[in-house]
């Protein structure tokens, strides 16, 4: 139980009052997830949150909001989320942020996947017909996003002789994505694990093995259907990873 000592320092360390959702110089640079709830909701979380790291309030449409949160994965963010709505808090969101700058939760999952397939230790597939275990945490994070989305195939770009490749392989299948930034194409448009899967056997066939699967994700939600056939469908992917 938080003392009035404790409720007293939570205001003292109210950061700012902010009237546009863009930055928040406060934050840690990288990805960092937050929570937003409505300001009238702040009562209900202190059973629950122990402490409000970076608490920013928020006015926006004539609407008040508090922001908190220092969580580097979406997950534990999200966790934090389903628990604030079991005691009561009305339409509480994760939010995200990229070196200080708000970004979408979709653009904060995808930009850390890209970092996380982009470092050595994970340069190469071993397993054709699944998914790693590197993919498998990516897509369940997608999944509890609850966000539309499809398949592509990432291919980080490392010489001019493999883009030669590539586009020897391709045949009609689409290059939705080129991002020179990170140095990864993203292949393709398919609307099941399993097509994406399929297509990944056909490029490691042709002696391409440094493939990942990702989601290219839209802010729309998904049905609540959608995202219970989605997590068993990973699911029973994970048990074939564990019996390995």
């Amino acid at each position: 139980m938080k003392t009035l000592a404790q409720n007293s320092v939570l205001i003292a360390f109210l950061i700012a009052t902010i009237f546009a959702k863009a930055t928040n110089p406060n934050l840690p640079k990288g990805v960092i997830y937050q929570i937003e709830i409505n300001a009238s909701d702040i009562h209900k979380t202190k059973e629950i949150v122990n402490e409000y790291h970076y608490l920013t309030k928020v006015t926006l449409a004539d609407k008040e909001f508090f922001q908190f949160g220092k969580f580097t994965a979406f997950n534990d963010a999200e966790d934090l989320k389903t628990k604030l709505e079991a005691v009561g808090c009305e339409n509480p969101s994760v939010i995200a942020f990229n070196n200080q700058e708000e970004i979408s939760v979709s653009e904060a999952i995808n930009l850390q996947y890209k970092n996380t397939i982009l470092t050595a230790e994970n340069k190469k597939v071993k397993e054709v017909d699944l998914i790693s275990s590197v993919e498998a945490n990516y897509l369940l994070q997608v999944q509890r996003s609850g966000l539309k989305h499809y398949y592509t195939l990432a291919i980080p770009v490392t010489s001019v002789e493999l883009v030669d490749k590539l586009f020897e392989i391709i045949d009609n299948e689409q290059v939705v994505e080129i991002n020179l930034k990170d140095n990864i194409y993203s292949i393709g448009k398919y609307e099941t694990l399993a097509e994406v899967v399929l297509a990944r056997k056909k490029y490691m066939n042709n002696e391409i093995d440094n493939l990942f699967v990702m989601a290219q994700i839209t802010d729309a939600r998904l049905s609540e259907d959608d995202t219970q056939n989605l997590a068993i469908t990973i699911q029973s992917v994970m048990n074939g990873l564990a019996s390995k």
